[in-house]
C-alpha cells in the first residue's frame, strides 16, 4: 500500500442508503479491517481500495477511493486536523493550500504561508472555490460534515478526498486516519509506525489508571448562554476521561455528539463534581464575563476548573484542535494529571491548564 500516491473517487449510494443494511455491511467487514478502531473507514489487508462511510442526519453514503500511482507534490488541507496528520508524516512541505492561515499553529507551514508558498483558500466554514481551483492542487483533503459537502467541490477537476475522522467516538479512532493519509503520499509505512507508537503510549497510560481504586466526578463542556453543550456519554471526550480514571458526569447518555442541556440541568448533575475540564477561558474573571452562572457551580467554589487554551495563540489558533488531535496519548496524560495526579507526579500538562485565579 505504500506504494499509492492518488486515487479515483467513486461515489456509492450517493443520496441515501438503507441505515440497517449500512450497518451490516460495516459489521461484516471489520473483522479484516486495517482500521483496527476507526469505524468509518474499511480497507481490506492489500488492497488498493478504501471506503469511507460519511453518517449524515437523514441518510448514509459510501465513499470508494481506488487509489493508484500519480504524484501528489501539492495540497490543499481545508481542516488543521488534516495538517497535523501530514505534519507527523514529515510531508508539510506539500501543503500548498490551506483555509484560515491564522489558525495553524504549525511552525512549518505558518513559515510557508509567510513566504507564500501556501495559500488562503477560503475559512474553516466556507472554502473559496475559486481560490481553490486557481490553486490546483494535486489533491484535496476536507471533511465531510454533510451531503451537501460532496455537491460544493463538484466543480474542481482535482481529485478530492472526504474524511469523516471527526465522527469517530474514541481518540485512537480518530487518529487511526493518519494511516488513510499515509495512504494518499505513499507513506504507509511510516503512517502505520506513527499511529502503532501513539497507540502504545496510549494504551500504556490507560492501563495506569486502569488500576485506581476512586474514580473523581468529572464535568465537561461549556454553555453558551444558557444552553450547556454537553459531550455524549459515547463522545471521545468521554472516553478520554474513562481512560484516565475519571467518571463522567454525562457516562450513561447514549449519543457520540454533544447533548444540549439548560444550566439547571448541568447544576443539578454536577454537584459534587471534582473538577471541570473543557472550557476555553484562562481565568475566572473571563469564566465570570461569559457566564455570571458558572460561579454557582460546586467545581466553581472549588476552583478546579481546567481549559484546553495552554497552547492558544492571540490569533486565534488553539494547538488542542491541531496537534492535540494526532496525539492523544498527550491529551490523556493532561487529563490523568488533573483526575489522578498521583499517578504522573513529574508530568507536566501540554494542551490543558488550571484557570488562573
Amino acid at each position: 500500500m505504500k506504494r499509492f500516491a492518488f486515487f479515483v473517487l467513486i461515489i456509492a449510494c450517493f443520496c441515501s442508503c438503507n441505515r440497517a443494511s449500512q450497518t451490516q455491511e460495516t459489521t461484516q467487514v471489520s473483522s479484516d479491517n486495517i482500521f483496527k478502531y476507526a469505524k468509518n473507514i474499511y480497507c481490506r489487508p492489500g488492497s488498493d481500495t478504501v471506503v469511507v462511510y460519511c453518517d449524515w442526519n437523514n441518510s448514509k453514503d459510501t465513499l470508494v477511493y481506488c487509489l493508484h500511482d500519480i504524484k501528489s507534490n501539492s495540497i490543499a488541507v481545508i481542516s488543521t486536523t488534516d495538517i497535523a496528520m501530514l505534519a507527523e508524516l514529515g510531508a508539510t512541505d506539500k501543503i500548498t493550500g490551506i483555509c484560515d492561515p491564522f489558525r495553524t499553529t504549525n511552525p512549518q507551514v505558518q513559515e510557508r504561508v509567510k513566504q507564500g508558498l501556501v495559500q488562503n483558500v477560503g475559512t474553516s466554514m466556507e472554502t473559496n472555490i475559486e481560490a481553490l481551483v486557481a490553486l490546483n492542487p494535486d489533491l484535496v483533503i476536507t471533511s465531510a460534515y454533510n451531503n451537501l459537502d460532496l455537491k460544493k467541490y463538484q466543480h474542481i477537476k482535482c481529485p478530492i478526498v472526504f474524511t469523516t475522522s471527526w465522527q469517530e467516538n474514541t481518540p485512537l479512532a480518530r487518529i487511526e486516519w493518519i494511516k488513510f493519509v499515509g495512504m494518499l503520499i505513499g507513506k504507509m509505512h511510516e503512517a502505520d509506525s506513527v499511529f502503532a507508537e501513539i497507540e502504545k503510549k496510549y494504551l500504556a497510560l490507560k492501563s495506569r489508571a486502569d488500576s485506581v481504586d476512586t474514580k473523581p466526578l468529572v464535568l465537561a463542556g461549556a454553555a453558551s448562554n444558557d444552553i450547556w453543550y454537553m459531550p455524549g456519554g459515547k463522545s471521545y471526550v468521554a472516553q478520554f476521561i474513562a481512560d484516565a480514571g475519571g467518571k463522567f458526569i454525562w457516562a450513561d447518555d447514549e449519543n457520540t455528539g454533544s447533548v444540549v442541556l439548560n444550566f439547571e440541568q448541568v447544576l443539578h448533575a454536577s454537584q459534587n463534581a471534582d473538577c471541570w475540564i473543557g472550557c476555553d477561558e484562562k481565568s475566572y474573571a473571563e469564566l465570570d464575563a461569559m457566564n455570571k452562572n458558572y460561579k454557582l457551580l460546586d467545581v466553581y467554589k472549588k476552583k478546579a476548573i481546567y481549559n484546553r487554551s495552554k497552547r492558544s495563540f492571540p490569533n486565534g489558533g488553539n494547538d488542542y484542535w491541531e496537534y492535540g488531535y494526532v496525539r492523544p496519548d498527550i491529551v490523556l496524560a493532561d487529563y490523568m494529571k488533573i483526575i489522578h495526579p498521583e499517578l504522573l507526579p513529574d508530568y507536566e500538562t501540554v494542551f490543558l491548564e488550571k484557570l488562573a485565579e
